[in-house]
């Protein structure tokens, strides 16, 4: 009686090399160094978008900050753009019927496509309540 053994070939998601036989049938990596090349690249590539991201987000948010000291309400987008305002970047957004009302952390405002207005700070970011009364920190 013959029996025909199949001896599959796979390769390494990281170098393309052929994984060497005796390894487990279900291996990915030809070594924990091409193992670790991978996760880490993976890993590094998200960190670099979250990074980003926050800069982003921070950048919007002194920017932001710095129109409600000013006492500025309303200002054209594209003046926003120029100081290196980023509309796509917002931690939360509620789409209104004629505007969006978009956050930066705990200021928000309304966009329609050529301005914001309506900037204003949250209420209880920043605050402290003590027997039902806010008192700044």
């Amino acid at each position: 009686m013959d029996y025909e053994v199949e001896i599959s070939s796979s390769h390494c998601l990281e170098c393309g090399d052929e994984i060497a036989y005796g390894k487990r049938s279900d291996s990915k990596f030809c070594s924990d160094r091409c193992k670790n090349r991978y996760h880490n690249r993976a890993v590094s590539a998200m960190r670099h978008f979250r990074e980003k991201s926050d800069r982003a987000l921070e950048k919007n948010h002194r920017i932001l900050e710095e129109l409600l000291e000013e006492g500025v309400n309303t200002m054209d987008l594209s003046l926003l753009l120029s100081q290196g305002f980023q509309a796509e970047y917002v931690t939360s957004v509620i789409r209104g019927r004629s505007s969006l009302t978009m956050s930066c952390y705990d200021i928000q405002y309304r966009m329609t496509g050529q301005k914001i207005f309506g900037i204003r700070r949250l209420r209880g970011f920043g605050e402290k309540r003590t027997n039902n009364y806010i008192c700044k920190k």
